[in-house]
C-alpha cells in the first residue's frame, strides 16, 4: 500500500483535476444555455453567482438551473474517480484499490488460503440484485439518457485534447447536450405509471448489466492470474461466482393500488421480450466476428448435421441464410439461431421454446469451433454468449410477489366467510394457536377450499388473481423467471402458512410429505424492531411446523428502511444483526442454510453504506446461502447509469461476497462480551428517538419543518407515499419520510438517538465503555455504523434545519423540538468522533471535498425551497390553479426538491 503522503498527494492531484474540469465544463455549459447573461450568473464554480429568486417563474428557472449544476458535478466526479482509479491502478498497484478483485484475492493469499479454498469458495457465491421502483425517485428516464449521453461526451473530450479539430467538434456536440437537456423537463409532470418505471428498470437490465456480466469475470480472470494461480483450473473449474438479477416493478402489491393482476402479466411478458431481444443482438454481433471459413479450416461434421437441421426447420429464410454463408459455417450457425430467435421474438412457429434448447445449439458452436482449433474464437464469441443466457435467459429478470400480511388475512376472511365457516370473517383476530391449526389442517387436505368456477369477494380476488398470472407464468416460462412470495410484516408463523395455502388455491403448490407446499419459496420480511427480534423463534416454528419438503435453503429477508424508522438507525443496524446471526443459528440447526434478502436503501436511514463494509460488518455464518440485495430507485442511475459505473460497484459486489464466504471461518464478528452491550446501546438510543418521535405535537413540527406536505402529492413515483392514505406516522412509509428530513438537512433518520446510548453507556458503566473503545478498530460492525452515522451527521446543518424548523409558527413546539434536535446532534458527534478518532477531513477527505463543493449552492436552493414552502401552504397548498394549469409556486416547489436531490445525490 501508498504511504500516508503518497496517498495525500494522490487525493490532492484528483481533487486539482476535479476543480479544474468542473469549471472547464461549467463554463461550457454556460455558454450552451439558451439564457440571459443574468440567469447564466446563477450557475456555481464560476465565480461570483447571483442570488436565487423567490418569484416562481425565476424561481422555477433557478432551480432547473441549479439542478442541471449539480448533475454536471455529479457526472464530473464520477469521470475524475474513474480515471484517478486508473491512475492509482498503474501507480501503486490494482490490490490498492479497495474492494475489488486484485485487493480481495491479495487479502485471501495473505490470510493463508490456497488456490484450491478460493476455487471451492467461489463456486458457491451467488448474488442477485433485485431492482425495486422507488416512490420519491425525482428523475425522468429520459433524463438519465441524457446525462449518460453528457457522460460519453466528456470520455470523448478527455481522449480528444491532443487533437484541437476533434475537441472543437466533440465540445460542440457536448453544447448541444447541455441545451437539449435544458429544454427536456426534469422532472414528471403526472405521476409516473408502474410502465414507466418498469420501462426504466429494463433499460438496465438490457442495455447496461449485460456487457458488465461479461466483464465481470474477464476481471477476475485478470486478478487470479496476476496473483500468480492457475487460470486453466479457474476455468476449468467453472468457479466464477454467478450474478442473476430480480424485479419488484410490477410485482409489488405492499399499499400499491395500482399493481393489478393485469399489470403483473403484462411485466413478464415485457421481461420476456426484451430477453429474446438481448440474444438476437448478441447472436448478431457474434456471428459477424466469426469469419472462419473453408477451406482456411476444417468443419466438424456436427456442426455441418445442425446447420442442415436448421436450415429445414427454418424453410426458406434458413436455405436463404444458408446461401448466404456457404463457407463461413459458424457465422452460418448463428444467423440460423438468430433467424429462430426472431420466432420465438415474434410468437411464430419455429422458435426457441425454452432457454436450455438455445443453450444446447450454443453449446454446438462452441465445441465445434475447440475441435476446429479456434478455442480462442470460442472464448471470445461464444461463451459470452452462453454467460448471458445462464444469467439473464428467456426471462430477463426474475419477479418477486410482495403482498402485506394484513391483505392477505383480509383476502383469507373473506373466502373463510363466503364458504360459511364459522367465525371466518374474523380470522385475522383469531388466536395464533387457532389459527395455526386451521392453516395446517388446510394444509394437509388434499382437496382445495375453493372450486375452480367459485365467485370470489372483492379482497379474495385481488391476491388469488395475481398468483394465478403467477401460475401461468410458471407453465410458460418455468420457474427460473420467478423469484419469491414475499410477505411484509411478517409477525407470527402463521403469516406463512397463509401463503402455502393461497399457493395451493392458485396452483402453486405440489403435495409434499402431507402437506401442500408452495413451489416458489415463501420469504418472510421482518421489518420493525419487535418482529426482528421474534424473527429467529418464527422461522425455527415454520420449519418445525412444515419440516421435510427437500429444501436445503430457508429464504428471509429483513427490512432496514422500517426497523430504522420504528427504533433508530442504532438499535435497527443492531436489531437486524442480531436477527439474522439468530435465525442462521436456528435453522442450522435444522440443517438448513439462511438465504438473506437485503431490503437496503440508497440513504444510511434506509441501511445505506459501501458494499465492501457492509458485507464485513454482517455476522459469520449469514453468507452461506444465496446473497440478495435491493437496488432501489435513485440507486440505480447512481450506480449503473454507464458500463464504467456499473462494473466498478457490481465488482464491489461480487468481490465483497466472495471474500466473506471464502474467509468465514477467519471472521470473528461481534465477540459475545460485548452483546449485552450492544443490546444496552440499542435500547437506550432507541428510547431516545422514540422519546422524540412520541413527544406532543412532534407529528406537527415533522409537517411544518420539512417538505413532507410537497412530496405526498408530488410526481415522484407510482406508489403512493401512505400504505392506507392515514395521516399518521405509523402509516407514512420509511422513503418519503426519510426524504423528508433529507430536504431540510436534518437526516435525523440516520444518527438521532446515538449520542444518548454511547453516553448513558459512559455514566452508567465507564469501564464497560472503555474496553468497547479500546476494542473498536477490532469490531467491523461497529465501524460500518458509526461511520454511517458520522456521514449522517457531516450532511446535516444545524443552520439549515433552524431554517426549516421557523416554518413551525408554534414558537413552543418548534423551540422545544429545536432544543432536543441540536443537543442530541452534539452529543452524537462527539460521541461518536471520540470512537472514530481524528480529524474528519484527514479521514474522509472525499467526502469533505464533494459536500464542501455542494455546500453553498445547496445553502441557496434551500433557502428559496424555505421560502417556496411558506408561500405554496399560505395559498391552501394547491397544485393546479383554478383553470386546470399548473400551479407554479408548486412547480417551482417541485423543481427545487429535485434539484437539492441532485445536490445531495440522493432522496430518500
Amino acid at each position: 500500500m501508498p504511504n500516508e503522503g503518497l496517498n495525500q498527494a494522490y487525493f490532492d492531484r484528483g481533487f486539482q483535476a476535479l476543480e479544474d474540469e468542473l469549471r472547464e465544463v461549467t463554463s461550457t455549459l454556460a455558454g450552451a444555455l439558451p439564457l440571459s447573461k443574468e440567469s447564466v450568473s446563477r450557475l456555481p464554480w464560476l465565480g461570483e453567482t447571483s442570488p436565487l429568486e423567490d418569484n416562481p417563474e425565476d424561481a422555477a428557472e433557478a432551480a432547473q438551473l441549479s439542478s442541471l449544476a449539480f448533475e454536471i458535478l455529479n457526472i464530473v466526479e464520477e469521470r475524475v474517480a474513474w480515471r484517478f482509479r486508473a491512475i492509482r491502478r498503474a501507480e501503486f498497484g490494482p490490490e490498492t484499490i479497495r474492494g475489488l478483485w486484485p485487493g480481495v484475492i491479495a487479502r485471501m493469499k495473505e490470510a493463508g488460503l490456497s488456490e484450491e479454498e478460493a476455487l471451492e469458495a467461489f463456486r458457491k457465491v451467488e448474488v442477485e440484485p433485485v431492482l425495486t421502483a422507488h416512490p420519491t425517485e425525482a428523475k425522468r428516464p429520459l433524463v438519465r439518457e441524457k446525462h449518460l449521453a453528457i457522460y460519453n461526451r466528456l470520455a470523448e473530450w478527455e481522449d480528444a485534447r491532443l487533437d484541437p479539430l476533434r475537441e472543437k467538434r466533440v465540445r460542440d456536440s457536448l453544447s448541444a447536450e447541455f441545451e437539449s437537456l435544458w429544454q427536456t423537463g426534469e422532472i414528471f409532470v403526472e405521476r409516473p405509471t408502474i410502465a414507466d418505471e418498469r420501462r426504466n428498470a429494463l433499460y438496465y437490465l438490457r442495455e447496461v448489466f449485460p456487457e458488465v456480466v461479461i466483464r465481470l469475470n474477464r476481471s477476475l480472470e485478470v486478478a487470479w492470474e496476476a496473483a500468480g494461480w492457475s487460470l486453466a483450473n479457474l476455468r476449468e473449474a467453472r468457479a466464477y461466482p454467478r450474478i442473476s438479477f430480480a424485479s419488484w416493478i410490477g410485482g409489488d402489491r405492499d399499499g400499491h393500488p395500482f399493481v393489478t393482476p393485469e399489470v403483473t402479466r403484462n411485466t413478464f411478458a415485457e421481461m420476456r421480450y426484451q430477453a429474446l431481444r438481448l440474444h438476437r443482438r448478441a447472436c448478431r454481433k457474434s456471428a459477424e466476428a466469426l469469419t472462419e471459413s473453408i477451406p482456411f479450416v476444417t468443419v466438424p461434421p456436427a456442426l455441418e448435421e445442425g446447420i442442415a437441421r436448421l436450415t429445414r426447420e427454418l424453410g426458406d429464410a434458413g436455405t436463404a441464410i444458408a446461401k448466404r454463408n456457404e463457407a463461413e459455417r459458424w457465422r452460418c450457425w448463428l444467423y440460423l439461431v438468430r433467424e429462430k430467435m426472431d420466432r420465438s421474438l415474434n410468437q411464430t412457429s419455429g422458435g426457441y421454446a425454452t432457454s436450455e434448447d438455445y443453450q444446447e445449439d450454443l453449446e454446438l458452436a462452441r465445441w465445434t469451433l475447440c475441435e476446429a482449433g479456434a478455442k480462442l474464437a470460442a472464448r471470445e464469441w461464444i461463451e459470452p454468449l452462453l454467460l448471458l443466457n445462464e444469467v439473464f435467459g428467456f426471462h430477463l429478470a426474475k419477479l418477486d410477489i410482495r403482498n402485506n400480511s394484513s391483505s392477505h388475512d383480509q383476502a383469507l376472511a373473506a373466502i373463510l366467510e363466503s364458504l360459511g365457516i364459522e367465525d371466518g370473517e374474523n380470522f385475522p383476530d383469531w388466536s395464533e394457536e387457532q389459527r395455526v391449526e386451521f392453516l395446517l389442517a388446510e394444509l394437509a387436505n388434499r382437496r382445495p377450499l375453493l372450486s375452480i368456477n367459485s365467485e370470489l369477494p372483492e379482497e379474495a380476488e385481488n391476491i388469488l388473481g395475481y398468483l394465478r398470472v403467477v401460475a401461468e407464468q410458471e407453465k410458460l416460462a418455468g420457474p427460473d423467471s420467478l423469484g419469491q412470495l414475499i410477505i411484509s410484516m411478517t409477525r407470527q408463523v402463521s403469516d406463512l402458512l397463509v401463503m402455502h395455502l393461497f399457493a395451493r388455491e392458485a396452483g402453486l403448490a405440489d403435495y409434499v410429505d402431507g402437506f401442500w407446499r408452495s413451489r416458489l419459496p415463501v420469504s418472510p420480511l421482518f421489518e420493525t424492531g419487535d418482529d426482528l427480534a421474534a424473527a429467529a423463534d418464527i422461522l425455527g416454528r415454520y420449519r418445525d411446523l412444515m419440516s421435510g419438503g427437500g429444501e436445503s435453503l430457508q429464504p428471509a429477508m429483513v427490512g432496514y428502511s422500517d426497523s430504522n424508522k420504528d427504533a433508530g438507525v442504532f438499535a435497527s443496524q443492531w436489531g437486524i444483526h442480531r436477527a439474522q446471526k439468530q435465525m442462521a443459528e436456528a435453522l442450522s440447526e435444522r440443517y438448513l442454510e439462511p438465504q438473506f434478502f437485503h431490503g437496503r436503501g440508497g440513504t444510511i436511514g434506509r441501511g445505506a453504506g459501501p458494499t465492501q463494509w457492509f458485507l464485513r460488518a454482517l455476522p459469520p455464518g449469514c453468507l452461506t446461502g444465496p446473497v440478495r440485495l435491493t437496488e432501489q430507485g435513485e440507486v440505480l442511475p447512481r450506480k449503473y447509469s454507464h458500463e464504467g459505473n456499473a462494473h466498478y460497484h457490481l465488482e464491489l459486489l461480487m468481490a465483497g461476497v466472495s471474500e466473506a464466504v471464502a474467509m468465514q471461518d477467519q471472521r470473528t464478528g461481534v465477540p459475545e462480551a460485548f452483546h449485552p452491550t450492544l443490546d444496552r446501546l440499542a435500547e437506550t438510543s432507541s428510547q431516545a428517538y422514540r422519546a422524540l418521535l412520541t413527544s406532543e405535537d412532534f407529528i406537527t413540527f415533522h409537517r411544518s419543518a420539512t417538505p413532507i406536505d410537497a412530496l405526498e402529492v408530488g410526481t415522484f413515483g407510482s406508489r403512493p407515499s401512505r400504505r392506507t392514505g392515514k395521516p399518521s406516522l405509523k402509516d407514512l412509509r420509511a422513503i418519503p419520510w426519510v426524504f423528508s428530513w433529507t430536504q431540510s438537512r436534518f437526516y435525523l433518520p440516520g444518527w438521532f438517538g446515538v449520542g444518548s446510548g454511547l453516553e448513558t453507556l459512559q455514566k452508567e458503566d465507564p469501564d464497560t465503555y472503555a474496553k468497547l473503545q479500546e476494542s473498536f478498530s477490532d469490531i467491523a460492525f461497529l465501524r460500518y455504523v458509526f461511520t454511517n452515522v458520522e456521514t449522517s451527521l457531516a450532511s446535516a446543518n444545524l443552520d439549515l434545519i433552524e431554517s426549516y424548523a421557523a416554518l413551525c409558527e408554534d414558537d413552543a413546539l418548534r423551540e422545544r423540538i429545536l432544543t432536543t434536535v441540536r443537543e442530541e446532534f452534539q452529543r452524537t458527534r462527539e460521541q461518536v468522533g471520540t470512537f472514530l478518532g481524528g480529524d474528519f477531513a484527514t479521514r474522509r477527505p472525499r467526502m469533505n471535498k464533494t459536500l464542501a463543493l455542494r455546500e453553498e449552492p445547496l445553502r441557496k436552493l434551500h433557502r428559496q425551497q424555505i421560502a417556496l414552502l411558506k408561500d405554496w401552504r399560505a395559498a391552501g397548498s394547491p397544485t393546479e390553479n383554478e383553470d386546470g394549469t399548473a400551479n407554479q409556486t408548486f412547480l417551482a416547489l417541485q423543481l427545487t426538491i429535485n434539484a437539492i436531490s441532485s445536490g445531495l445525490k440522493e432522496t430518500g
